[in-house]
């Protein structure tokens, strides 16, 4: 028998289906781009514990929990989140204690994350638990009550810590704008200070102090003189038993005496540089006037870090420190009482860095600054 004969012949019914099939075919409109699929968004997440202990869920955490509620709630109908390409969306939290419990609130954070396929589970909207070690491609974040959100610490010792100030951009609905995070407060006011190029150049004098302090100790036991007269009865005490031995140990004894005037006249003048250093900034501070030392620092590229008379009229960063009265309420410390509203810094990214910044944008601040309280 052929082999052909085995196939079995197409019945009527299936003949009609395809016929229709084909019609359908020839007959149909060109086609046309599909609507962008809805956001897709995996369980939202939490710490379990605060790092000092506290379980996630305790009632002594609600206010801060309400509010991150009513943020998750507005991302949810971010236009901007919804039509990132090929991300899975996903809220976490944390609850952490402040840096100087004594004065300051608790601080939460909001993080609405967007993953990308490499952080995808099984689940149709599913990440997996190590999506955060892979990062994530663009979202928002919402901090609060976090005084150094938009500040990076520079410098620090018992009496000053300065912070590098966040670039100041565009305000957003009238909130001004650090690093990219709109900063909202109850009464628009900021909780840094400058530092004063006053307390920049006596934080200098105390930083060669120390370098001073260090060398002292450091050098110390170099600068006592060296006893030749023991090496060398050392030296004479093993001659009976090596002869060369001796005759070596004699060599470096009376080398080393030999050049220790050099050596700790080197000392001497490393300590001397630091010393002149010391004096060069406690006399150019003095030679200030009271208004000079009270402006406010900028960071530039001249002898102690001053700005360059080229870069007097330069945007230069500026050095803050936190303000001793700003009044954050250290009593009731799960009180809401300021917002970062941060896009993720994508800047490099065309696909994802403007599209977050508008995201923000977009958001209702008239709600988000409803929160505080």
């Amino acid at each position: 028998m052929h082999p052909t004969n085995n196939i079995r012949q197409p019945g009527a019914h299936t003949l009609v289906a395809l016929a229709l099939s084909a019609a359908a075919l020839l007959g149909a409109p060109e086609a046309r781009a599909e609507a962008p699929a809805a956001p897709c968004w995996a369980a939202s997440v939490a710490e379990p514990k605060s790092p000092d202990g506290i379980p996630n869920g305790s009632p002594a955490f609600a206010p801060l929990h309400r509010a991150m509620d009513a943020l998750e709630q507005m991302a949810h109908h971010n236009t901007g989140l919804a039509q990132l390409p090929e991300v899975r969306l996903r809220a976490s939290r944390e609850i952490r204690d402040a840096e100087q419990p004594a004065s300051q609130p608790r601080d939460a954070a909001l993080h609405i994350n967007g993953y990308g396929p490499k952080a995808w589970g099984r689940g149709p909207c599913e990440v997996i638990p190590q999506a955060d070690r892979l990062g994530a491609r663009a979202g928002i974040s919402f901090f609060i009550n976090n005084p150094l959100a938009t500040l990076n610490r520079f410098a620090q010792d018992e009496q000053l810590t300065a912070y590098l100030e966040g670039e100041r951009g565009e305000a957003i609905q009238g909130w001004p704008v650090y690093r990219g995070c709109a900063v909202l407060t109850a009464d628009r006011r900021l909780w840094w200070v400058p530092v004063t190029v006053s307390d920049w150049l006596a934080f200098q004098a105390r930083e060669q102090q120390r370098l001073i302090a260090a060398h002292d100790r450091e050098n110390a036991r170099q600068l006592q003189p060296f006893d030749l007269a023991a090496a060398e009865a050392q030296a004479e005490a093993v001659r009976a038993l090596n002869p060369k031995a001796a005759d070596l140990a004699l060599h470096v004894a009376r080398e080393r005496k030999r050049r220790e005037p050099a050596w700790h006249a080197s000392i001497h003048a490393r300590r001397a540089a630091l010393q002149a250093e010391l004096d060069a900034v406690q006399a150019h501070r003095q030679q200030l006037g009271a208004a000079a030392l009270a402006e406010p620092f900028r960071l530039g590229n001249g002898r102690f870090r001053l700005p360059t008379a080229s870069e007097q009229a330069l945007p230069l960063k500026r050095l803050v420190q936190l303000d001793p009265t700003y009044p954050w309420d250290g009593r009731q410390r799960t009180r809401v009482q300021a917002i970062h509203v941060c896009p993720s810094q994508l800047d490099r990214n065309p696909h994802y860095g403007p599209p977050m910044r508008e995201a923000v944008r977009a958001l209702d601040f008239a709600r988000i600054a409803a929160l505080l309280n």
